[in-house]
């Protein structure tokens, strides 16, 4: 069944998909793509471009195969693309690597931005994967309770700060350390932060739900009277 953005629901497809694919196209395709590149002879710089060409294929190709684009997709796909055309320009390896860990900041303060509309990213995320029936509950869940609104906003603070470091750390890594072993180094440190994201928005999730009889990413929120 599609969600309301017309995406398959995670109903439909197995957990362990739903988490693997990003991963294999954001981080295992473009390290395997920079690494042969590499061993063929072909430069750092090129290697990096094509290798960073793949997130913003995969995503493109989703989209139009979808033909309808969300603005986080299109922030990102925008993102992918300035960064491919600024590569081209600079021709610096280096400068490619840094400009890769700016992708982290742009996307941090780009959650964080959500706080200032309507719904903050956290909320966004939730609707994205569910069928439009559940959605509709957190839709009304939304306005009715409180408590749903404030975790649902910690957790966009939480996840953009957390691109924040993750930029702040990828600088660090492309300027001091070999230009060939950064792509593996900043592919594991953002799994890394990613994996430490996960496990404190899943604790924090159940904590909550304990406390507030409240899901904040279920598909039926438990709402049974207006919350003050």
């Amino acid at each position: 069944m599609a969600s309301p953005n017309g995406r398959t629901g995670t109903q439909d497809m197995p957990a362990w998909r739903t988490a693997a694919t990003p991963i294999l196209f954001a981080v295992a395709l473009p390290l395997a793509v920079f690494y042969v590149l590499r061993s063929q002879g072909i430069s750092q710089w090129l290697a990096l471009t094509l290798s960073g060409a793949v997130p913003a294929v995969r995503m493109a190709v989703e989209v139009a195969t979808r033909r309808r684009v969300h603005s986080f997709e299109a922030f990102m796909i925008g993102m992918l693309a300035v960064r491919i055309v600024t590569s081209l320009l600079t021709g610096s390896p280096r400068v490619i690597l840094v400009k890769d860990a700016g992708l982290a900041a742009a996307a941090g303060l780009w959650i964080l931005g959500s706080l200032l509309v309507a719904k903050p990213f956290a909320f966004q995320v939730g609707q994205y994967w569910q069928v439009p029936t559940a959605a509709r509950t957190r839709e009304a869940a939304w306005g009715v309770s409180p408590a749903l609104r404030r975790g649902l906003t910690r957790l966009t603070v939480l996840w953009g700060c957390a691109q924040l470091l993750d930029c702040g750390a990828g600088v660090f890594v492309a300027l001091l350390l070999p230009v060939e072993a950064v792509p593996a180094l900043n592919r594991a440190k953002g799994l890394a932060l990613l994996c430490a994201v996960v496990l404190i928005t899943v604790s924090y999730s159940r904590r909550y739900g304990r406390r507030h009889a409240l899901s904040l990413f279920g598909s039926a929120p438990l709402i049974t009277r207006r919350e003050g």
